[in-house]
């Protein structure tokens, strides 16, 4: 008997006409990533060859006839690592008819048989094909059935999910553009299908980029849902290894813009992935950048890009975002041109039904109207909230300073510092006091200025000092409970304004779960199933509800409203998504001439922001959030750098109006995507 010490490949020449040979995962798992060449024995004749890790391929002159003496599609492959030589011998197919076969119908020289495999003892190589083809059958089951569906939790498929991640498994070979519309689940489709690969011992070392503003959002929906731990490329850990994070660590989160830096892209580059995931993949709609050349150099065997808007701007964006996943799909770009885009029409396609059949072999979209599942509607009402006389005099004596020193580096007092005492000022006196009591100990900043700070400190006493049902804000709250009588979640950013929350609610008769991104993941189960069984109220911070099933409960009051409207948004997702049964019922509070209120009037009534579907924010506010500002920064100048109140509302229109153009580009968008994809990329009924 022998031990077996080799493996068996598939040989694939379909590409040996191009002076290539396809590496299939045998081979891919025997040569190191490394390694930019390879020498090929065959039948003692050696050459060396090129290795093409982003096309999985290995070329070079004369491979053709360098080939030619390996006459089946299955070799016995061994790897040397010391020379770097991969020797290939024939391997001889056998059929059903085979005498080997008939050897198996004396049961006892059967059992003899299968004891030595098992010891991985082989008498001749067809055993050692047997033995390796029922392994390999065995672990790496077909794609037909999912292994992943009962390790989900808190969720199950729906079937157009299921439809998706089997098409992309099988048809697509897993390199996929998930177009579903918004709010269909294409992180859900494109993390199922990783699950798959990885149930399958197919994906060991993964690697998923995505905006700045996900990262953590990720890794709580892979954790909680899927029970994956991917390390992110912000944790301490992960900072702490350096350049030896990247190959260190199997599963990987990073943003875009840290893993395209230089010294970054250099590490990862070297790295051989099984499976790359780029989420918000419009944002590689230009070639020329630098985030379009990393992810196209990455070294990956398979690679979905998640993207509802394929097209934003010229047709030329879904030829990059093509090229990504099969280079030469549709051609070269000036072939592309030629043939599928109107002259001086950047957006109007032609030979649309051609187009059409040669993206069909690389993107899914599926749309609301076609899928299995019911969309409510929501409600959204903003209330105005009139601040006492004390609290007008706070708030703007507080902005009247922020005002006054945003622009003065030399006060001492940073930009940031004082855009979070804004942000503070419109949550409640009890959330800027902490910041207000850093400031009148800093040896930093002026005495005028700490005169001041003081004068503020004073004010905020005089209002705590207040029984808490005398707060304005508060007794908004309470009415606004009281009318909807139901669960309803409060949200707001600050955990001192949580305290004071709690503690109104509870002294008025309610039960209240408190919930903020502090706790432990203890705790929070604790706090989630008092709220679900029995508190009808759960106050929370936007990274408390993260990842949360909370569509038990239909309403939500922004108690404070963050500046950035996808957060805004994120929170109304809390509830407003797949699986919520009952309408949704949105309450802003605002307080007249405040910034949060211009906010308001800029998310409503230009782009009617509660009325659009979870998602669509982003979709039109994308270029925004690219922009070295972002929306947080563009109000806060225009807010400190008017000077009276009519520029103000100038400025503010100005911005608005901005707004409404990129709602309209995107409805444009929305119109040129019906015309080329219509309803023909939906995932197929098996």
């Amino acid at each position: 008997m022998k031990v077996i010490d080799g493996y068996i490949c598939e040989v694939d020449k379909s590409l040996i006409d191009l002076g290539a040979i396809e590496m299939d995962q045998v081979v891919r798992g025997l040569i190191p990533t490394n390694m930019s060449e390879i020498n090929i024995n065959i039948e003692d004749n050696l050459k060396a060859f090129k290795i093409d890790r982003n096309e999985n391929i290995i070329t070079g002159r004369g491979i053709k006839g360098f080939f030619k003496n390996i006459k089946n599609t299955k070799a016995i492959v061994k790897y040397d690592e010391h020379k770097n030589e991969l020797l290939l011998q024939n391997l001889d197919e056998i059929s059903k008819e085979d005498e080997v076969f008939n050897l198996l119908k004396d049961s006892s020289k059967a059992y003899e048989i299968i004891k030595d495999l098992t010891e991985f003892k082989f008498g001749e190589e067809r055993w050692i094909q047997i033995y390796e083809l029922a392994k390999d059958f065995a672990t790496i089951p077909s794609f037909d059935k999912l292994l992943s569906q009962n390790h989900l939790r808190e969720m199950e498929l729906f079937e157009y999910q299921i439809r998706t991640v089997k098409e992309v498994l099988k048809r697509f070979r897993g390199r996929a553009l998930l177009c579903d519309e918004v709010g269909l689940g294409k992180t859900i489709e494109a993390c199922t299908i990783m699950m798959e690969y990885i149930m399958r011992g197919l994906a060991r070392k993964i690697l998923i980029i995505v905006p700045p503003s996900l990262v953590e959002q990720w890794s709580n929906e892979l954790k909680r849902k899927f029970n994956q731990d991917f390390i992110t490329s912000d944790d301490p850990k992960f900072k702490q290894m350096g350049d030896k994070a990247w190959e260190h660590y199997p599963k990987v989160i990073s943003s875009i813009n840290l893993a395209k830096r230089k010294q970054n892209s250099e590490s990862i580059l070297k790295i051989h992935y099984d499976l790359v995931i780029v989420d918000e993949a419009h944002h590689l709609k230009n070639r020329k950048t630098v985030a379009w050349e990393f992810v196209n150099k990455l070294n990956k065997n398979a690679i979905l890009l998640l993207t509802a808007t394929p097209i934003q701007n010229n047709l030329e964006e879904l030829y990059n975002l093509i090229t990504l996943l099969k280079p030469g799909q549709l051609n070269t770009y000036s072939e592309f041109k030629k043939n599928f885009v109107k002259s001086g029409e950047l957006m109007e396609p032609k030979n649309v039904e051609k187009l059409r059949t040669l993206i069909s072999d690389v993107m899914i979209r599926n749309k609301r109207s076609d899928v299995d599942i019911k969309f409510t509607k929501r409600y959204a009402k903003t209330i105005e909230v009139k601040l006492s006389d004390i609290e007008k005099k706070f708030y703007d004596s507080i902005s009247n300073f922020v005002k006054v020193n945003y622009n003065d580096k030399q006060n001492g007092i940073s930009k940031f510092t004082l855009k979070i005492m804004q942000a503070e000022l419109g949550s409640s006196v009890y959330a800027v006091l902490p910041t207000l009591e850093k400031l009148s100990v800093s040896d930093s900043i002026s005495m005028e200025n700490k005169k001041n700070i003081y004068s503020f400190m004073e004010i905020a006493k005089e209002i705590g000092d207040k029984r808490y049902e005398e707060n304005t804000k508060g007794k908004t709250l309470l009415k606004i409970i009281n009318d909807f009588n139901d669960k309803i979640i409060v949200f707001t950013k600050y955990k001192p304004t949580i305290g004071f929350l709690e503690k109104l609610l509870k002294q008025n008769g309610y039960k209240v779960a408190v919930f903020h991104g502090g706790m432990t993941r203890k705790e929070k189960e604790v706090q989630i199933n008092h709220f679900r069984n029995e508190a009808q109220i759960l106050i929370s911070t936007e990274a408390g509800g993260e990842g949360r099933n909370l569509q038990f409960c239909n309403g939500i009051i922004n108690y404070d409203l963050p500046w950035n409207p996808m957060a805004i948004e994120q929170r109304i997702g809390r509830i407003h998504r797949v699986g919520q049964e009952r309408d949704v019922h949105i309450f802003n509070l605002e307080a007249k001439d405040t910034i949060e209120a211009y906010i308001l009037e800029l998310l409503d009534k230009k782009i009617n922001m509660f009325e659009l579907v979870v998602g669509e924010v982003d979709m039109i506010l994308g270029d925004l959030n690219e922009e070295e500002q972002g929306f947080d920064d563009l109000i806060m100048n225009i807010w400190t750098n008017a000077e009276d109140e009519n520029e103000l509302k100038n400025k503010i229109d100005e911005l608005g109006n901005k707004l409404l153009d990129m709602k309209n580009q995107y409805v444009k968008i929305k119109n040129v995507d019906e015309k080329i994809f219509g309803n023909l990329f939906e995932a197929r009924e098996e």
